[in-house]
Parts: structure tokens; C-alpha cells; sequence
């Protein structure tokens, strides 16, 4: 979807509102909740939809943790248009539980997503996570961030800051005339401490999930200038209840594009290299019509 919103006063504070759903009448055996309104852009950012979407679902689910969501992008989003999330409780089984959640402006469907949570500790566990020891080992010191790497490429003024701190590594691969890879890696963090409550950290972590994920494809075919992004679908796993009071790494890769369509794959990993989540989205990527 589109880039979020910013806005220069505690914009961190203004998310934590965002994802602060009131309960409203249930309606047909779902539970409701609703969100103020947002404003400042053209469309509203697919990472704060399903954000919410989690945030909603989690409300629902007492026991158990989140694992995963997956969710269908239907409709844009309108700005300065309520939001209503519709909870169905698709099961509650003794270490798995199920939600189906739509997310709506009036009568329009724009978001549809399944969450799973589990109660479930079974003894398997293994991992295997190709290297990402240059970055791991530098840190994010002394790195440019995102918004100044992301105005050099489209040629836009700088956009004050989101909830998230973003910082770019190798911001050479997005130097206009560069040949960049096929991957991405930032470090990211919220721009000042997160509530004690694991849900927040779980919903920011979904929020965080779509920032800069389809510009490693877009950026493959000389970036997002002139384009019209719209992600279609965003798949988040989370192997372990995260907490994001540090500094975390989100590395992107994109192994294909076909028909405009871009599948982009993502891995969060804390900062002793253990990894929070797995991300998959694919992406439209498109230029306006000209009209004759």
C-alpha cells in the first residue's frame, strides 16, 4: 500500500493511538472495534491496516500468542474515513485458536486477513540464517536514514519522521544510476519506549513489516519514481513473542517479478542475530495511464 502517514508531533505516540481500538456494537456474532480516522496522504498505509487488523484479533484471542497473519489488500484505503475491524472467532481449540478479521470503511471491505495464535511449546526447534554479519557487527551507528535515502532516490523533500527509525545499509545500491541487488537490509527501532504489553509489541512488528519491502523490487527498475505501488497480500509469522525495545535488522530479498507482480520475502532478526519474524508480500508495480 501506500507510505505512512507522518506527523512531526510524537508521531510514535500518534501509532500507539492508531492501534488503541474501541469496542463498538457487535454485529452478526463478530466482535467490532473501530479507529479514529487518519489524514496526511493520499491512500493509508497497508503496514497500519494490518497492524490494526492484529491489534483487533488480539483483543479477542485471551490465551495464546500471536503466530501469524495473512491478509488480502481489496480496496485503498480513504483517508479521513473511519475504520471498523470485525472480529470472527473462527476457533478455540486447547493450543490453537483462529480469527477471521474484516476491516472496513462504511460498507467497503479493504483488508481480509486470518490470524492464528497458539498456546502450543513443542521441543522442535532449529534455524538456519544466511549471513548478515556485516551488518550485525556494524550496528546502526552511523548509517543515513531512511527518509533522506528515500528523497534522494524519488527526488521528493524530506517527510518528517515515523513512529519507526529507519537506517540504511549500503545506501550506495540506492544511488540514482546504481546496479543494486536483488536484497535490502535496514535497522530499525520505534522512536522511543513501547508499552509493557505484548500485543503492542506484536502489532508495531506488523506495522514495521510494511516499510521497505516492495522498494527492494521496485528499485531493481530504476525505483518508485513515477510509480504506483500497491501491495496485494502481506503474510507475517512470528517465531517468538518479539519485543522491540532495541534495535532490530529487517532484511528483504526479491527472488522474482512476472506481469508487474513482484513477490518480495522478509526476515527480522534482533540484535544477536535471532530471528522474530518471516514476512511475504507480493506487489503491484505500476506506472499511471497516459491519458490520450
Amino acid at each position: 500500500m501506500s507510505e505512512p502517514a507522518f506527523d512531526a508531533r510524537d508521531p510514535l505516540a500518534r501509532l500507539l493511538d492508531r492501534l488503541d481500538l474501541a469496542p463498538a456494537a457487535a454485529q452478526g456474532g463478530a466482535d467490532v472495534f473501530e479507529a479514529p480516522a487518519t489524514s496526511g496522504m493520499r491512500r493509508l498505509f497497508g503496514g497500519l491496516i494490518a497492524a490494526q487488523s492484529a491489534m483487533a484479533a488480539m483483543r479477542t484471542a485471551e490465551a495464546g500468542r500471536l503466530h501469524s497473519l495473512h491478509g488480502y489488500f481489496l480496496r485503498a484505503g480513504r483517508p479521513g474515513v473511519p475504520l471498523s475491524f470485525a472480529v470472527t472467532r473462527i476457533r478455540d481449540g486447547r493450543a490453537f485458536a483462529a480469527r477471521r478479521v474484516v476491516a472496513r470503511q462504511g460498507a467497503d471491505e479493504i483488508f481480509e486477513a486470518l490470524a492464528s495464535f497458539t498456546s502450543h511449546a513443542g521441543d522442535v526447534a532449529h534455524a538456519h540464517e544466511p549471513p548478515l554479519d556485516d551488518a550485525l557487527a556494524a550496528g546502526p551507528g552511523a548509517l543515513p536514514d531512511w527518509e533522506s535515502v528515500r528523497a534522494r532516490e524519488t527526488g521528493e523533500a524530506l517527510r518528517p519522521p515515523d513512529a519507526l527509525e529507519v537506517r540504511v545499509v549500503r545506501p550506495e545500491h540506492d544511488r540514482p544510476g546504481a546496479a543494486p541487488p536483488p536484497t535490502r537490509v535496514v535497522w530499525m527501532r520505534p522512536r522511543g519506549p513501547l508499552p509493557d504489553d505484548p500485543r503492542v509489541h506484536a502489532a508495531v512488528l506488523i506495522y514495521a513489516s510494511d516499510r521497505t519491502l516492495l522498494r527492494t523490487a521496485a528499485r531493481l527498475h530504476g525505483g518508485m519514481r513515477g510509480r504506483l505501488p500497491a501491495s496485494l497480500d502481506h503474510a507475517v509469522w512470528l517465531h517468538r513473542a518479539p519485543r522491540l525495545d532495541d534495535w532490530f535488522v529487517y532484511a528483504s530479498e526479491t527472488p522474482i517479478a512476472e506481469a508487474g507482480r513482484a513477490l518480495v520475502l522478509g526476515r527480522m532478526l534482533d540484535r544477536a542475530g535471532r530471528r522474530l519474524a518471516t514476512v511475504a508480500q507480493e506487489g503491484l508495480l505500476r506506472r499511471p495511464r497516459l491519458r490520450s
